[in-house]
């Protein structure tokens, strides 16, 4: 489960950005629930105000920790610092491994990481595991030799893995149960593959396939019935398809219509609702970036209900989204609602508890308060 992350001269942020997901005694029961970290979150802002760049600290921690291996050993680490400069980087990351409370540090440049840290969190901080650029300093954690090669750009955690250095597979599973649609470019570019690639997974998990048609069919999208057909393609492989199958009155055959004969937003969650259903079935965090691109308002509360709801995330599943609505503030509430700002070209966030002078209240909207500019987080136009 994650509990907080942040980063420095990464992206827009000069100085640390830091996200908790942490709730204390002060929140009310009926907000909470019963938990003590918030299972969604959500991040507001104008236009370049950083809401984009601070879901790049999730997905880049989680390429760098799974997949950096991959890298030539001569590639640049694949992020940005605040404006290109030289100096290095810092991020973090608090997360809980069962009932064990983890602190995994980095700090880096585009050519080398200086040092790795992960902390164990009982009662105070302790350090088992640091890496002094390619030296292993302290490893409690396994009883490997200090002498590994190491490269320059890869993460310990990406390289144990490498080496079947089973004592870190629960870190390295924790970051590949991250899922993002955020690149290094920001939001990623839609690919029209994807539903065929979609199609092919609910092809085999009929599970899935059904969840999905639930899910439209409840949000009047004038389907009744989904189907996966099937074609050979010019190397006579098998490529998956939807057939989206609508009801009509005083019709003797349901007519049906392509993918791309439907609207934006249904093709949207067809594809979407796989991951909002593979995270929530299987744990893990879920990092979207305007969440409700293309989407109709009354739609949002349900699919963030889907993650506060134990019936429907079993698994404490997270979902940590941005979006341009500004409705889901008074979803969300105080408590689950970061607002971004810029000054000076450098972008900084709060989350809307902090703001001390009790201004937002749990008993009355915030949108208003919002919209007249009072709490920040607008556009100054």
């Amino acid at each position: 489960m994650l509990l907080s992350f942040g980063a420095k001269n990464f992206f827009c942020f000069k100085e640390w950005v830091e996200i908790s997901l942490a709730l204390n005694s002060k929140v009310p029961p009926d907000i909470s629930k019963g938990r003590d970290v918030s299972l969604t979150m959500c991040l507001k802002g104008g236009n370049a105000s950083g809401k984009t760049n601070a879901l790049k600290i999730l997905s880049f921690l989680s390429y760098f920790c799974v997949n950096s291996f991959n890298l030539k050993p001569e590639d640049k680490i694949p992020y940005a610092t605040f404006f290109g400069n030289d100096s290095p980087s810092d991020l973090f990351i608090e997360f809980e491994i069962g009932s064990i409370k983890y602190l995994y540090e980095l700090n880096l440049t585009k050519q080398m990481v200086i040092s790795e840290k992960i902390y164990k969190k009982e009662k105070r901080n302790t350090l088992v595991f640091f890496r002094n650029k390619n030296v292993i300093k302290t490893n409690t954690l396994t009883k490997q030799k200090s002498n590994l090669l190491i490269r320059n750009n890869a993460s310990i955690i990406s390289t144990f893995k490498q080496l079947e250095i089973k004592e870190f597979d629960p870190f390295y599973n924790f970051f590949i149960n991250i899922k993002s649609n955020v690149n290094y470019f920001g939001l990623a570019d839609h690919n029209d593959e994807d539903y065929l690639k979609t199609s092919e997974f609910y092809q085999s998990n009929q599970n899935y396939l059904d969840f999905t048609k639930q899910v439209l069919i409840k949000f009047d999208t004038g389907i009744s019935d989904i189907k996966i057909n099937s074609y050979k393609d010019k190397d006579d492989k098998i490529k998956y398809f939807p057939v989206f199958v609508h009801s009509l009155p005083n019709s003797e055959s349901n007519p049906t219509l392509l993918f791309f004969d439907e609207s934006s937003g249904t093709k949207a969650l067809f594809n979407l609702l796989l991951m909002y259903n593979l995270t929530l079935q299987l744990g893990g965090i879920l990092v979207l970036d305007e969440f409700d691109l293309t989407l109709h308002p009354d739609i949002l509360p349900h699919l963030i209900e889907m993650f506060e709801n134990k019936d429907t995330n079993p698994n404490n599943a997270q979902l940590i989204f941005s979006t341009h609505n500004c409705d889901i503030i008074d979803t969300m509430g105080k408590y689950k609602t970061y607002l971004f700002n810029k000054e000076n070209g450098e972008c900084f966030c709060y989350r809307l508890d902090e703001i001390k002078d009790n201004i937002i209240r749990n008993d009355r909207p915030i949108y208003p308060l919002y919209k007249a500019g009072k709490i920040g987080g607008v556009p100054k136009i």
